[in-house]
């Protein structure tokens, strides 16, 4: 029997600040005294990797619309930061060829591990200040077989850049699954309850990241203007669902494939964009022009001020993915072969043997609450101008991204085709 080595990255949207490990911001600032947003100041090679971030968010997001296509072509949603930082944990223990896969396919491959490290570390601890009166909490923790011996430069590294805690544990105690399972609930407000059935003497480690946002929108909807109105799906079924409305100014822009809404959170500087395809044009034609490059970045640079009579629905997505051929696709095949080789961990050969996300995201009148955990397993193997007046509809199908604004920085993508009263 081939000994395995588990290594668990979980990334997770949630709404506690539980754990030793966790850094936060409390959300506790009064949202009718908001003070300004706090501006990100980049390097020009930081907003160079924030541009490559985003790509891998459009490329991993867009090979996953194909994906769901083939299959039941459901309602989904992700979080790029969540796989790109999962991913790039993973990589301090990576070398040769392995590394500059996973380099290309994070579309960081002119960058090295020092300044990728060197720009989540940033990333992450910009994010936690940015916005007081939005709930944001960040935890990383190491779950480390007690009875082995991993390489001291990969625990520090990841302790230095992505303060993770670390904790020995017995493998082969029945218990230590629960142990691991009651951090990640702590972390996620019982969100994600289970990351681990079970763990054996074997397991080498488990390192856990948990995220949390929860934003309330800086105009909120009136609960009172909430009805039922038909929503026409992408199955060609009309159901009437709860739909939100109000008017008020908004960012918005529009090109010839669809109307961009910027909805922002507490004192704005996160929001969510919403991507509504115009009439004639579907989903994919909007998503094979994000893929273009910089085409994201245009489109934003064209948000103006507009009174806006928006329509959205209410929604709210679960959703688990294993990434495996997706990221093979994508330029990773190499990670979950023999050829493998993540020596920076281990002195013993070991392969990525899945890659799983498992999300969740609410939107109602208030505001937004989401949630992704990402899992790697590893095994041993060998400008202002006058408000024009505008409606958006979101009656059909759309796309949705939340965003911190300063940098671009893309937490989760979402997709909702279809909708159920």
């Amino acid at each position: 029997m081939r000994t395995k080595i588990i290594l668990l990255i979980s990334m997770a949207i949630t709404g506690t600040f539980f754990g030793t490990s966790c850094d936060k911001n409390s959300g506790a600032a009064n949202i009718k005294e908001l003070p300004e947003p706090i501006h990100i100041t980049l390097r020009s090679a930081e907003q160079e990797m924030v541009r490559s971030d985003q790509q891998f968010a459009f490329d991993f997001f867009a090979n996953l619309f194909d994906e769901e296509a083939l299959t039941e072509d459901k309602n989904f949603m992700v979080s790029p930061l969540s796989l790109s930082m999962a991913l790039s944990m993973t990589m301090n223990g990576a070398a040769g060829e392995t590394g500059k896969a996973m380099r290309q396919t994070l579309h960081m491959g002119d960058y090295s591990e020092t300044e990728i490290n060197g720009y989540y570390k940033k990333l992450k601890e910009a994010l936690l200040k940015t916005d007081p009166t939005t709930k944001l909490s960040i935890a990383n923790a190491i779950f480390a077989n007690r009875q082995v011996a991993i390489h001291s430069d990969f625990i520090k590294t990841n302790q230095s850049y992505y303060d993770a805690t670390v904790q020995p544990v017995d493998f082969s105690d029945v218990a230590t699954a629960g142990i691991i399972n009651k951090w990640a609930s702590d972390q996620t407000q019982g969100l994600i309850k289970k990351v681990i059935e079970r763990t054996n003497a074997l397991d080498l480690m488990y390192l856990l990241n948990a995220l949390y946002f929860k934003g309330t929108w800086t105009t909120e909807f009136d609960v009172k203007n909430t009805s039922l109105k038909p929503f026409a799906g992408q199955d060609g079924v009309t159901t009437q669902v709860e739909m939100m409305t109000q008017k008020a100014k908004f960012n918005y822009t529009q090109d010839q494939n669809l109307q961009l809404v910027q909805l922002p959170y507490g004192n704005q500087a996160f929001s969510m964009m919403v991507l509504l395809p115009h009439e004639g044009k579907e989903l994919r034609d909007v998503l094979a022009a994000t893929r273009q490059r910089d085409y994201w970045s245009g489109l934003k640079s064209g948000l103006r001020e507009a009174e806006v009579d928006l329509f959205l629905p209410k929604f709210k997505t679960e959703y688990s993915k294993k990434l495996n051929d997706l990221l093979t696709k994508m330029g990773m095949g190499i990670t979950f072969t023999d050829a493998a080789d993540f020596s920076g961990i281990t002195d013993v050969p070991a392969r990525i043997s899945f890659v799983k996300q498992d999300t969740y995201i609410s939107t109602d009148e208030s505001g937004t609450e989401a949630a992704a955990v990402t899992t790697v397993g590893m095994e041993l193997t060998s400008m202002p101008s006058q408000p024009q007046k505008v409606i958006f509809n979101a009656e059909r199908p759309f796309f949705y991204i939340i965003q911190e604004n300063s940098t671009g920085a893309i937490l989760f993508m979402g997709a909702v085709k279809n909708l159920k009263k």
